[in-house]
């Protein structure tokens, strides 16, 4: 017995596949540890986070970066999901974004001719952005209740990459549905967690990390929106990321269980166990130098190193965001700063990142200047 039941069908017997452990800051409100587990009966493989609602609801309205509009994030968006619009929306369509972040598939469908487009996030700040971008959008998450001129209103709901992060992720489909007009069609996007193994070399962090609650597979995610009456009539796939179309029939699917993702997980798992020598040793050098430091990169990975070596040990003199909200922050007390702090320092460049290293180094060498920069 966990702490969690199943987010699927609600299961609350499961099978332990990991322990994760991160330092988290203090403000995040959420556990620094919790388990991997896959479900007994239908295979479902989850976090098992003894966290709240309410702390979640903390975090994401409180500790949410994803407003950032330097950042790229979702620029490749509409052209993933176009396809499927020319499928089953028209131009004058009424839409919902769910999670909008930084508004920029808002921006994009605008640009394209869907004008009637609502963007709904947990964070203001992120709120306050789309509209100073003149995007209409309001404070809210999927959990918030269903104003009753939103009842039955939209054309189309999305949930692109927000349905691996909900504890309660059946409560949310339950409003969606209240979204949705009797024919509208709801668009939902999730990493596929059963091809995992192939990204081997990806930092576990990015998969497992803080946020990333729910992993689902194509079989999980029909099983949990064939509970709430979710029937699929389509979908893609785009690199790791499944998007499946689903229009509501009210009559609720049959549990498939699901048998590759603990596989997968597991050989991943197994996989990443030799790669995490290389960087606690790296970091106990700098440690025992004593070198000045400053860590590039705020996020789960870098937290995750925190917790499992001696990174809090060595001389952080600061560290480095591309994120400006994070800017101008703290994380463990220490300051978080623009690039720009780096020339002004002799410190090593700690680069912390599990998917844009390259990216940071080719911009810290932009830069000329002489400081020594390691890629974990």
């Amino acid at each position: 017995m966990g702490q969690r039941n199943c987010p699927v069908c609600e299961s609350g017997h499961s099978d332990f596949i990991k322990r994760i452990t991160m330092k988290a800051p203090g403000n995040y409100r959420l556990p620094e540890t919790y388990d991997v587990a896959s479900c007994k009966l239908c295979g479902m493989v989850y976090a098992d986070t003894n966290a709240s609602m309410e702390d979640y609801d903390w975090y994401y309205s409180h500790c949410n970066f994803y407003g950032d509009d330097s950042k790229y994030d979702n620029a490749g968006r509409y052209g993933m999901v176009e396809g499927l619009l020319g499928q089953f929306c028209k131009k004058d369509s009424v839409m919902l974004n769910i999670g909008a972040g930084n508004g920029r598939f808002e921006a994009d469908l605008k640009e394209n001719g869907y004008q009637d487009v609502m963007g709904i996030d947990p964070s203001a700040e992120s709120v306050r952005k789309l509209k100073e971008a003149g995007l209409k959008s309001r404070v809210g998450n999927i959990y918030s209740a269903v104003p009753e001129e939103e009842k039955h209103k939209y054309d189309c709901v999305f949930l692109f990459e927000v349905a691996e992060h909900l504890l309660e992720p059946g409560k949310g489909i339950g409003n969606v549905k209240e979204f949705l007009k009797e024919d509208g069609v709801f668009m939902v996007s999730v990493p596929d967690y059963s091809c995992i193994k192939q990204s081997s070399n990806i930092a576990i962090p990015n998969y497992f990390n803080l946020e990333h609650i729910n992993y689902f597979s194509e079989t999980s995610l029909d099983n949990l929106m064939g509970r709430y009456g979710m029937c699929k009539v389509c979908q893609k796939r785009e690199g790791e990321d499944l998007i499946h179309c689903y229009k509501n029939t009210d009559a609720p699917g049959e549990l498939q269980k699901d048998y590759k993702t603990k596989e997968a997980v597991c050989g991943y798992f197994d996989a990443r166990q030799g790669h995490a020598g290389r960087a606690a040793q790296i970091i106990e050098g700098l440690k025992r130098s004593q070198k000045e430091v400053v860590i590039w990169g705020t996020g789960s990975y870098m937290m995750a190193l925190a917790a499992s070596t001696s990174l809090m040990d060595c001389q952080i003199v600061g560290f480095i965001d591309n994120n400006k909200i994070k800017q101008g922050r703290e994380i463990y007390g220490i300051p978080v700063y623009a690039p720009e702090f780096l020339a002004g320092s002799d410190a090593v460049a700690l680069i912390c990142s599990m998917l844009n290293s390259e990216d940071i180094k080719r911009q810290i060498e932009g830069m000329h200047i002489g400081n020594d920069f390691i890629i974990l």
